[in-house]
């Protein structure tokens, strides 16, 4: 996977940096807003099924035939080492690694046919696409993350759908998926500018001292201080309308509020306090790190935010190319305690009725045990594991009107390829954008005020 790091470049007149360090946002690390009107772009308003969506994504694509889509009278080299279960819901059977999972199965629908129609796009432009939900690559692709890239699903609801309070509209966490240490596209605003980028925690939830940084004053700085401060930048804004005409400056006064109202909001603060929780139920999501980041996403989302990701590990997490049986022995419970708490606690709390619960990947696995594809990977033919396959895959839904414990779509006798109707990265994004109530035809315009559909897919309504 080759890409470079664009060296950074000041588009128009003065520097961002130089900007901060005369005010206060420099303090918080916000980042500055590129010019962009949602006013211009706000979404045909229709009844949403959703108040918050909360995505799960498992970056790496691990195997749909020992979770999602067993298929046990397949050769063994295919179907694997998981045994079907029986779950809650009536003639629906998953893979032996997620007994707690079985138990929620009334309240989900399996698409057994995500697709991108080929064999092998790989996991960064894969990534860019499903959490984009676009079909084809932008010409401008790189595999590290640009302003050029499509705006991820989250930044786009940042855009269409602001939080009043303040909450940001659309949060990532516990990490950013990175490649060689850099952002990998598919997380960013991309090209409607980094004001409308998802708020991404790069923190801890299960660490005895979890904190957001952001949050976190900056030593003898107060709530008092700060508003004094905010006054103070207004007064010295007052003086200053000839930085107007400067692109950046003019994002200035949006940007410092963002960061004014997340360092001073006792909601936001409130949203992330986990000791809030009883010690039984933190339990029941699991002391590590993706049990209480799904707790966090559900405290998030009862709060307000509208779209929440949960990174289940970084960008090769669950690329299963070796060892697929040790790893899946290793990463399963965790993953199964985690996503089964979340489901059962929406519902228990009545939330699941108007929350939206995704678990999805960029890809699958190969439904052949050690065997090479097209443009494969390294070690990709090891006796022991598979090699990436976007022909078909498995997507969860669950909450939100979903018709809980059915399937849609589905596969070949391998859990290869797709049979019948196949549902895309776009179909994905036209699903979330429907049910918080944005017309996936909606129009919207880059920093440089050019058109742009936000997404060209249907609606999966076999789910509703």
């Amino acid at each position: 996977m080759a890409g470079q790091i664009p060296d950074h470049i000041h588009r128009v007149g003065v520097n961002r940096r130089e900007l901060l360090q005369v005010g206060f946002l420099g303090a918080f690390g916000m980042f500055m807003g590129d010019a962009f009107d949602p006013a211009r772009a706000l979404a045909a308003s229709k009844g949403a099924r959703a108040k918050s969506v909360i995505l799960v994504w498992m970056p790496g694509g691990p195997p749909q035939m020992q979770l999602w889509d067993l298929k046990p009278d397949s050769p063994s080299q295919c179907r694997g080492t998981a045994q079907p279960i029986k779950t809650s819901a009536s003639g629906i059977v998953i893979g032996s690694r997620l007994p707690l999972t079985a138990q929620q199965m009334h309240h989900c629908a399996i698409v057994r046919s995500t697709t991108m129609d080929k064999e092998d796009e790989n996991h960064i432009p894969g990534h860019q696409l499903m959490l984009a939900g676009i079909d084809k690559r932008p010409s401008t692709f790189k595999s590290f993350a640009t302003r050029n890239d499509w705006p991820s699903m989250g930044s786009v609801i940042n855009a269409l759908k602001p939080n009043s309070s303040g909450l940001p509209a659309s949060v990532h966490l516990p990490l950013r998926v990175k490649y060689e240490g850099a952002p990998v596209p598919g997380e960013s605003a991309g090209w409607l500018g980094s004001k409308y980028d998802p708020w991404i925690i790069e923190e801890d939830p299960n660490a005895p001292n979890f904190h957001v940084s952001d949050l976190v004053p900056v030593a003898g700085m107060t709530v008092e201080r700060l508003h004094d401060r905010q006054r103070l930048l207004q007064a010295v804004d007052s003086y200053r309308r000839d930085l107007d005409s400067d692109l950046e400056a003019r994002q200035l006064t949006d940007s410092q509020q963002r960061a004014f109202e997340l360092a001073t909001s006792a909601e936001t603060r409130h949203a992330f306090d986990l000791n809030q929780e009883t010690e039984k139920l933190r339990e029941r999501y699991g002391h590590h790190t993706w049990g209480q980041s799904m707790l966090l996403a559900r405290r998030l989302a009862q709060a307000g935010v509208k779209f929440i990701q949960v990174n289940i590990g970084g960008l090769n997490a669950w690329d299963y190319h070796r060892t697929e049986d040790t790893s899946m022995d290793r990463m399963m419970p965790p993953f199964d305690k985690g996503f089964s708490a979340l489901l059962e606690d929406l519902h228990g709390r009545g939330m699941l009725e108007e929350t939206l619960v995704i678990c999805a990947s960029e890809m699958g696995r190969n439904p052949v045990m050690g065997k090479s594809v097209t443009g494969a990977a390294v070690n990709a033919a090891d006796p022991d594991g598979r090699n990436h396959w976007q022909w078909c895959w498995s997507t969860v839904f669950a909450g939100a009107g979903v018709r809980g414990g059915t399937v849609v779509g589905q596969s070949d006798e391998w859990a290869g390829y797709v049979d019948g109707q196949g549902y895309f990265p776009s179909d994905l994004g036209a699903t979330v954008y429907d049910a918080l109530g944005i017309d996936p035809r909606t129009e919207v315009r880059d920093v440089q005020d050019r058109p742009n559909v936000l997404n060209q897919g249907n609606v999966i309504e076999q789910l509703f």
